[in-house]
């Protein structure tokens, strides 16, 4: 028993990991449990899936907002693309959305308009999520 623990304990890293607040120490940790340990479970798959989602949504309601506000303002390249961005404010302030097939439709061809990107080119000049590439 001694030698089981011993061998255990031999066998045992530690790692102390220093940083300032906001920098990622607690984010190793759980990339290491995911990798080398039992990646998610069904319940923090359908947790992420979610998250991700609202950050598509949040990163792209920023992105079309910022739009007319940044000086100077970038239009979208392709008028025909408005409806898509209207529709996106419109969806903005809706905290229990639904993700049609329709939304994600429409951040595609968003996202593929040289506007927006030339947009999220500048998220320097607004409050733009970090994950939102």
């Amino acid at each position: 028993m001694l030698r089981e623990q011993k061998r255990d304990l031999q066998q045992t890293h530690r790692l102390l990991l220093l940083g300032a607040g906001e920098s990622g120490k607690s984010t190793i940790v759980k990339q290491m449990r995911i990798l080398h340990v039992n990646g998610f479970n069904p319940e923090e798959k359908k947790q992420k899936i979610l998250d991700i989602r609202k950050n598509v949504k949040d990163a792209i309601v920023t992105i079309v907002s910022a739009m007319s506000t940044i000086i100077p303002p970038v239009p979208l390249a392709n008028p025909e693309n408005q409806f898509r961005s209207d529709y996106i404010k419109s969806i903005a302030p809706i905290t229990d959305f639904e993700y049609s097939q329709e939304f994600f439709d429409h951040v595609k061809k968003l996202w593929d308009d040289e506007g927006v990107k030339a947009c999220f080119e500048r998220s320097n000049e607004y409050q733009l999520i970090d994950c939102a590439q």
